[in-house]
């Protein structure tokens, strides 16, 4: 199978990776354009460009037009964490169309944060999709889903990377048996929920919540954009959080006796 594949971030970097190391041939990578991804005014590469740099893998930061289809004549397109709009001429082009790799069981938890969304609410179990890309967001026909347990430990990078693993292998036996696209089911639209994109302020702790939801508010954020809050007029990360036993710090008798002590007390653990 011919591929065009289409990705971002270090989660789409794992199916790349898989895609390549299989019997398939992927023809030429489609990833985003460099931009400054930190402080100061240099502009970096996302991380599935910079893999195709080092490896002399065929990369384009832009959309790429029909004439190139064309000539790569690709028997599908493999979507995977890309975070732009494909057009339509380009996703039904190849014989096969394209599939897209969603982190959720859809039709639940369509959008732009789908596992995010799915710690903070507390949820024990989700799974990945591998649907047929349509014009309408993660609404396209399903092609295999997998379920997968959201473990007591798992944050946000934990799970994503997890969920991506896992669709990355369901996806390469899709290719090896295409015929499985045709036989893709549509999704029960009635059912469907939309995630919403993270905003700064969707990151600030809100103390009067019960603590389990705290703690899944900080676990369904990661590093680089991390729940906070404010002490004293400064800014504090949270990068993780957990309950704590009366004993389990040095520093327990600043938290007060056990039954005495008031919601929200802080402690401090040694590790």
């Amino acid at each position: 199978m011919k591929i065009i594949f289409f990705g971002t971030d270090e989660n789409a970097k794992l199916v790349l990776r898989d895609l390549l190391a299989s019997s398939h041939n992927v023809v030429l990578v489609v990833t985003v354009p460099d931009k400054i991804r930190s402080r100061g005014t240099k502009k970096t590469p996302a991380p599935v460009k910079e893999y195709c740099l080092e490896n002399k893998i065929n990369c384009i930061d832009q959309m790429p037009e029909i004439s190139d289809l064309a000539d790569l004549c690709p028997d599908v397109i493999v979507v995977a964490s890309f975070g732009r709009i494909i057009p339509s001429e380009i996703i039904n082009w190849p014989k096969h169309g394209s599939l897209n790799l969603h982190p959720s069981l859809l039709p639940k938890y369509r959008g732009p944060s789908p596992v995010h969304t799915a710690i903070k609410n507390g949820d024990h179990s989700t799974g990945v999709s591998i649907i047929v890309l349509s014009k309408e967001l993660d609404a396209g026909p399903i092609v295999k889903q997998e379920n997968h347990a959201i473990e007591k430990a798992d944050n946000l990078k934990t799970l994503t990377e997890n969920l991506f693993i896992k669709g990355s292998n369901i996806i390469l036996k899709i290719l090896d048996n295409p015929s499985k696209i045709k036989e893709a089911k549509k999704q029960d639209h009635s059912f469907s929920t939309m995630t919403k994109k993270i905003l700064k302020e969707d990151r600030h702790i809100d103390w009067s919540q019960p603590g389990e939801k705290i703690i899944n508010h900080i676990r369904a954020l990661d590093n680089n954009n991390a729940a906070y809050s404010f002490l004293d007029g400064k800014r504090i990360i949270f990068f993780s959080a957990s309950f704590m036993d009366d004993c389990a710090s040095s520093y327990h008798y600043l938290l007060g006796s056990k039954g005495n002590r008031p919601p929200g007390m802080l402690g401090i653990h040694p590790s």
